[in-house]
């Protein structure tokens, strides 16, 4: 076998649970461990004047990383914790300058609320057990290499010491990895797999900055038509013109996306049912634009799903939704979905952003290629998304870095396992009612809520145990489902084609289940996006 240990020093964790900013993480996820490994390695590369036995070292560890990422997620061994409150504090932003003149931190005026979630654990050791594998004794020096690079897992006050730890000297696990749903009291932790070192690297950018750094120093000491020739090299590579005073490109923040299920060894317990869309959800929030409510989804939504199609061609079938000879995708495809305030005593349903839910399987590197030079600038940089509404205007939509955005913002109000949800946008029906509901309104009902139960099954969740349905939606700011003053409007349709009837829903399933929950034909537009409703029993 081989286990990984690592020592918080100061006693304390201080890291943010990537689900939830207000809360720490604990235990520390492997993957959140892998990218301290990584991170350890790269700030450590070898200079090509440094000896050979240094960067043959560096490849070798390089080697260890990918033997690594194949070896099946790891078994945790961590102790309880005790967390503390957390506290919002304003600090000022890491760089800002004004006419070349860098301000004192305690003099800058645009301070930032940030919150330092942290807890402290029971014991200050925690161990990463791979009870199969057993790497050869060149990959375990490398690894053992790795280890002492690494300072920190967290933020940069959560400072550790990491060894590869002696079989006999580890505990017994506390955390298995578990196939099959997440269990009630069990955990998803980000991991790593293949590929996951190739991803960061990318997101880290050091072939890119360092050839920025070359190429400036060629301009600023060549002359002539040299100079220029290297200037339009750097144009072509960068996409911008050359100035002394431009900054080299920033390393991108690296989202993991693949996670795995833990749970206690040898308990069992209610399973957690979840669709075919992956919970951890990219979410745009908006900078400017005028103010709109949730029935301007279908607007808002087709001009963003238009401006993410403009920037990749070909469009991959995961994306548009169809097949390459423009049939229907028969698999789950990318949803765009509206985040409003509602579902609160005071809500009133404006919209503050838009999410993109992913099809299970989309990996990370995936998305970063797709989505990239839509979110991202030449520098590494969120950018603006600006959406052209026709009459109602014009959106600018951003991705979400605050580390306190509203609520209405963060994906697990979206996805946190519910017994049971409700609609905020009407479900669009997949199919006519033939019940005439003037003559059998009893069995109107039971054939709209049988359509309702299918649609769940259709993206892989099970049939809820309990349906209403009605015209007013249960959660606060949300419109009614029918057209007119204070109402959604019809999802559009084919000319010629029949007016798919929509509902606002309620449904009871008999286990927790996870969202994002989309259900209807209008599903990957914004129709049919529910909310846990945590009130408990049935209104």
């Amino acid at each position: 076998m081989i286990a990984l240990g690592i020592r918080y020093l100061t006693g304390y964790v201080v890291a943010t649970d990537a689900a939830n900013r207000t809360r720490v993480e604990w235990p520390p996820h492997p993957g959140r461990v892998f990218m301290a490994l990584v991170a350890g390695w790269k700030e450590t590369k070898p200079r090509p004047s440094d000896p050979d036995e240094a960067r043959t070292a560096w490849d070798i560890e390089g080697e260890a990383l990918r033997w690594l990422e194949n070896e099946q997620p790891p078994a945790l061994a961590a102790s309880q914790d005790d967390p503390r409150s957390v506290v919002e504090v304003y600090v000022p932003p890491n760089d800002m300058a004004s006419n070349k003149i860098t301000v004192i931190p305690a003099y800058r005026t645009n301070r930032q609320p940030r919150t330092f979630p942290r807890t402290r654990p029971h014991e200050s050791d925690v161990y990463f057990l791979w009870p199969d594998s057993e790497p050869n004794d060149t990959i375990r020096a490398a690894l053992g290499r790795l280890c002492a690079k690494v300072i920190r897992v967290g933020h940069s006050s959560s400072l550790v010491q990491a060894w590869i730890a002696e079989p006999d000297q580890t505990p017994v696990a506390t955390l298995i990895p578990a196939d099959g749903p997440l269990t009630g009291t069990g955990m998803r932790l980000r991991v790593f797999g293949p590929g996951t070192l190739d991803y960061l690297e990318a997101q880290y950018r050091s072939d890119t900055i360092s050839r920025f750094h070359e190429l400036s120093g060629q301009i600023e000491v060549a002359k002539g038509k040299e100079k220029k020739d290297i200037e339009a090299s750097f144009a072509d590579e960068f996409g911008i013109a050359w100035r002394k005073s431009l900054a080299p490109p920033e390393p991108m923040r690296p989202v993991l996306s693949l996670t795995k299920n833990y749970v206690k060894p040898g308990e069992r317990s209610r399973p957690i049912a979840e669709s075919w869309f992956d919970s951890n959800m990219l979410v745009l929030a908006k900078q400017e634009g005028p103010n709109l409510g949730l029935e301007s989804t279908w607007q808002l939504l087709t001009a963003l799903r238009g401006a993410i199609e403009s920037k990749c061609q070909p469009t991959p079938e995961w994306v548009s939704g169809h097949q390459s000879g423009g049939a229907p995708s028969e698999h789950p495809h990318l949803a765009l979905l509206p985040l409003a305030f509602a579902g609160a005593e005071h809500a009133d349903g404006h919209l503050l952003g838009a999410a993109l839910a992913f099809p299970r399987g989309i990996t990370s590197n995936e998305r970063g290629r797709i989505l990239g030079p839509l979110l991202y600038d030449a520098s590494g940089l969120a950018k603006d998304v600006e959406l052209t509404l026709g009459k109602l205007g014009v959106w600018t939509l951003r991705l979400e870095e605050r580390t306190s955005p509203p609520r209405a913002l963060l994906p697990e109000t979206w996805t946190e396992p519910s017994y049971t949800w409700a609609s905020i946008s009407p479900v669009v029906l997949d199919r006519h009612p033939k019940t005439d509901p003037l003559k059998n309104s009893s069995g109107w009902v039971a054939e709209i809520t049988e359509i309702v139960a299918s649609a769940c099954e259709r993206i892989g969740l099970p049939r809820p145990v309990e349906i209403d349905v009605d015209k007013t939606s249960w959660h606060r700011g949300a419109p009614r489902s029918k057209p007119g003053p204070d109402g959604f409007p019809l999802m559009p349709h084919k000319l010629g084609a029949p007016v798919r009837p929509q509902t606002h829903v309620w449904m009871r399933f008999d286990v927790p289940v996870r969202g994002p929950v989309l259900l209807g034909a209008g599903r990957y537009r914004g129709y049919g996006f529910c909310k846990p409703w945590l009130r408990g029993d049935r209104p």
